[in-house]
């Protein structure tokens, strides 16, 4: 008999799920504790589902995430907030097997294990030291990805180098491939020459995302270019301003470093050198963080 447990809820709407799920009255599943579980249902969009996520789940279980986003890196995902015939659909689905397309398998990544006590500061990165050059980025060039999304009347496609082909389509704003941002991470700061575009059709457009596979919402690339384009510096911002998070964003697996740094950021108003010494984290990849998630909306500077 399979079994579900839950993680990241708080105490009222655990007891909703449970609820829920004792409303459905599935014979083949029943509820475990997460030692026992061989699914854990995730609350997303809250810090500590968050932390349980990017601590990662032992072998063999598997991980259904609950969130507003549009997307999620878990084997299966609900829309927030649940409602039983959402829960039973995947339940019901992971009793007759993994999905084909996603790992049933959850391995923890290293560096998630220390995101609930500040670390010691990172040193910077050699190529993105915050100690000789100006805290605050160079006005980015209109050659960038970034700058030909903002003004992008249509879909194309860009091809750089060695970095992934990608198609993005502002229509359906949406983006392929986006399986790996760390990958693309190099879009941030690349000046694309006009042969790198290849403008799009609606139709060329629609068959490519189609033929990723698994195309991503189109303000993942917004973060991630505007993560890599400040190259450890602020970009439009004075060193002394302070920032703060609105809400909890969906923290990135590749980036585990964000998860103490986002924590940070949604206590109080702070610089960036005051969200480093607090977070552990680099002020280069503080102001990285910074750059996107003012991007997308998710900070406010005061």
């Amino acid at each position: 008999m399979p079994r579900l447990s839950f993680s990241g809820f708080d105490r009222a709407d655990e007891a909703n799920a449970r609820a829920l799920f004792e409303g459905l009255h599935l014979g083949d599943w029943a509820l475990s504790d997460e030692a026992g579980a061989d699914a854990v249902l995730i609350d997303l969009d809250s810090m500590y589902g968050q932390m349980a996520w990017m601590k990662g789940f032992d072998a063999g279980k598997v991980a259904i995430g609950l969130t507003q986003a549009l997307r999620a890196d878990t084997a299966y995902r609900i829309d927030a907030p649940l409602e039983a015939e959402a829960l039973r659909a995947v339940l019901l689905a992971i009793a007759g097997g993994p999905p084909a397309s996603a790992p049933a398998v959850e391995t923890p990544m290293p560096e998630a294990a220390v995101v609930v006590a500040p670390a010691a500061v990172s040193a910077p990165s050699p190529t993105r030291t915050t100690l000789e050059a100006p805290a605050v980025a160079a006005p980015a060039s209109a050659n960038r990805l970034a700058a030909r999304l903002a003004r992008a009347t249509g879909p194309f496609a860009v091809q750089f180098g060695g970095l992934p082909r990608l198609v993005v389509d502002p229509a359906s704003q949406q983006f392929a491939p986006g399986k790996s941002l760390k990958a693309l991470i190099d879009y941030g700061h690349a000046d694309l020459p006009a042969e790198s575009i290849e403008t799009l059709d609606g139709d060329a457009a629609t068959a490519a995302l189609r033929a990723a596979g698994d195309p991503q919402p189109l303000s993942r690339l917004t973060w991630l270019l505007a993560l890599g384009g400040g190259a450890g510096r602020l970009l439009d911002h004075a060193p002394g301003t302070r920032f703060q998070l609105g809400k909890w964003p969906q923290a990135e697996r590749e980036f585990p470093k964000h998860f103490r740094i986002a924590t940070v950021m949604l206590k109080a108003p702070a610089t960036l050198t005051e969200i480093a010494s607090a977070s552990g984290a680099s002020e280069a990849d503080v102001a990285d963080y910074i750059n996107a998630a003012l991007a997308v909306g998710h900070a406010n500077a005061a």
